[in-house]
């Protein structure tokens, strides 16, 4: 008798972890993979300026900054008590080479289409990240960009961007 009610407290909670990986943005979305590689690899950057929690705590408030197009999917009390070390970090991103700008670039398009991120939200984090030259853009822009399906008006909007002969060498240099 006490063994059937244990398995199924066992099955119910069960069931309710599967519903709420299900819901929670963690997992229902196919780009985020990308986000926690990238999460993954700032908290390794991390961890040499901050103490482990915090740099665990301050690399996932600026992923999803990244990924996230500045805007929260989410609640989690953790990340938001971090979010105030974004503006200061995101500063030595392109300096960690977490990521190449060419494979950032196509991940945050994807991410694009993915969520259905408006086209004026998109341009204007991808001039802070171009800014940052964390990802590439204009006469550098990535050519596999071109090819991801639902991906045209991002495209667009990154191929607008055009860079200066002093911007491109700056972002070459910074890349190579």
């Amino acid at each position: 008798m006490g063994e059937g009610i244990l398995i199924g407290a066992i099955v119910i909670i069960g069931g309710l972890v599967a519903r709420y990986m299900q819901t929670h943005p963690f997992y229902k979305l196919k780009t985020q993979k990308y986000k926690e590689q990238y999460q993954q690899k700032l908290h390794d950057a991390l961890r040499h300026k901050f103490s482990e929690n915090q740099a665990y705590w301050i690399s996932r408030a600026l992923a999803d900054h990244l990924f996230d197009f500045g805007r929260r999917l989410y609640v989690d009390h953790h990340v938001e008590q971090h979010e105030k070390f974004i503006p200061g970090e995101k500063m030595y991103l392109q300096e960690y080479h977490l990521e190449t700008p060419e494979n950032l670039c196509e991940q945050l398009v994807l991410r694009a289409v993915e969520l259905k991120i408006p086209i004026l939200r998109f341009q204007n984090h991808a001039k802070e990240l171009s800014g940052l030259y964390l990802i590439s853009v204009g006469q550098l822009m990535p050519s596999g960009v071109k090819r991801i399906a639902g991906g045209d008006p991002y495209v667009t909007e990154l191929e607008q961007m055009r860079l200066t002969q002093a911007q491109m060498a700056i972002f070459l240099a910074k890349n190579s």
